[in-house]
């Protein structure tokens, strides 16, 4: 018997001509406001998959200082697999979640020892290494091997939750399985490498958290739109904590002294000049300094604290 095609309850049909213009109109507003970033021009797999492990939380303003950095210092990823992690981590710098880093450098020595060198072109196999899920896995895909895959990310989660189901705020409201059964119902043929990034900066600059519906080409066609010209306002997705006196800056303060330093440094040291510019307690500290551990990111030996995870 054959499996029923999921089919989400939607607030109006999704009927052909409403599924060609949102199309249309959005390949529109990409071709005057396309943004030229490297990787999408490249068709080059590991590019993609360095641009979108960069692009994981982080800001697309930020996100081309970081890749042209990690390519520069790892240009193939040959490269970055002959590196040691400590390398990758030192060029990684102070960026955020340092455990991209290693994602990246053990992703590289799979590759290299596995696929001779070369992203494998199925998601089941791509998604199996390190550091890689759903959407980084399309990225390489669409832009590496010019390949149809969707893609789901923060923006474009808002854009078709609004458009198709009416949420102001579809990160809280809108399943993960509509979200993705959206992604692949709009996706056009052959069109993956216009239409994934026509979503992403549509989503980040257009329909934003704060939505420029005045700017939106879709107007007439998104659910949500009604809503918000009525003056409602998209629910705040939670806040990350502050930064300041938290686990993460001590593990950066620990990674940073150990980036800095050309050799080992005593843990005692480390630990206590952690300590002293954190104002943390020590036993705060040493939890940091397990996490990193744990993440691959600094070792310990011969109380010595070493920066990457070779012995």
């Amino acid at each position: 018997m054959p499996v029923k095609r999921y089919e989400p309850q939607l607030p109006r049909p999704l009927s052909p001509q409403r599924l060609g213009a949102i199309r249309k109109r959005l390949l529109e507003w990409y071709a005057d406001n396309e943004q030229p970033f490297p990787w999408r021009s490249a068709r080059d797999p590991y590019a993609a998959l360095v641009a979108a492990v960069c692009a994981q939380q982080t800001q697309m303003s930020r996100v081309l200082e970081i890749y042209d950095r990690w390519m520069r210092a790892f240009p193939t990823i040959e490269d970055l697999a002959e590196a040691d992690s400590a390398e990758a981590i030192r060029v990684w710098g102070r960026a955020g979640y340092p455990r991209r880093a290693v994602y990246l450098h053990q992703t590289a020595q799979v590759v290299c020892n596995e696929h001779r060198g070369q992203l494998p072109t199925d998601r089941d196999s791509l998604e199996r290494l390190p550091g890689v899920g759903p959407f980084t896995a399309a990225i390489i895909l669409n832009f590496g091997h010019r390949l149809d895959a969707a893609a789901v990310d923060t923006n474009i989660t808002r854009v078709l939750g609004r458009v198709l189901f009416g949420a102001l705020q579809p990160a809280l409201e809108t399943s993960v399985r509509d979200i993705r059964w959206a992604s692949e119902r709009l996706l056009p043929d052959h069109q993956a490498t216009r239409w994934n990034p026509a979503l992403m900066d549509f989503g980040a600059s257009i329909c934003a958290p704060n939505p420029k519906c005045e700017l939106c080409p879709l107007t007439r066609l998104c659910d949500a739109h009604a809503k918000f010209k009525a003056g409602a306002r998209a629910e705040a997705v939670r806040a990350q904590p502050s930064f300041v006196g938290s686990q993460r800056e001590i593990r950066g303060l620990l990674l940073s002294l150990l980036r800095e330093a050309e050799d080992p440094l005593p843990r005692d040291r480390v630990l206590q000049e952690a300590a002293r510019r954190s104002g943390a307690r020590r036993s705060r500290v040493a939890l940091a300094e397990q996490s990193l551990i744990d993440d691959g990111l600094i070792r310990c030996a011969d109380h010595k604290l070493f920066l990457g995870a070779e012995t």
